[in-house]
């Protein structure tokens, strides 16, 4: 027999589920205004924000808003992500670094808000 409380945690569950946006923490968009956030059509710029400036909590609720399958497809197509980024994204989300695009190409630099990236500098890719 179900219980008021296991009826209250089973609504409260799928009410969060349906969430039309991730909660994320203000460290990772601190200059933007959260509510102007395209998130269905800005997954990979969310992504490569929170990868730089976001923590451990905004990395998991990404996750549990989007759902692997669909990072996987997006993240692959990023031009920020070094070597450190790759290799993560590659662990968690059982990835290739065949799989990253611009960064098998060499065609990817640092985070555009890193002001201290030069322009012409490139990474060279792992062997």
């Amino acid at each position: 027999m179900a219980t008021a409380k296991s009826c209250a945690q089973a609504f409260a569950k799928e009410k969060f589920k349906k969430m039309d946006k991730p909660v994320l923490s203000k460290q990772a968009f601190k200059d933007v205004d959260m509510d102007e956030i395209d998130y269905e059509n800005g997954v990979l710029r969310v992504f490569e924000r929170v990868m730089y400036r976001g923590n451990d909590d905004d990395i998991r609720e990404i996750r549990r808003f989007y759902g692997d399958e669909r990072i996987r497809k997006e993240i692959v197509n990023s031009k920020c992500f070094g070597p450190k980024e790759v290799n993560f994204c590659c662990f968690i989300f059982d990835l290739k670094l065949e799989d990253f695009i611009y960064y098998k190409a060499g065609a990817f630099r640092a985070y555009p808000e890193f002001k201290d990236c030069p322009d012409d500098f490139v990474y060279e890719p792992f062997a």
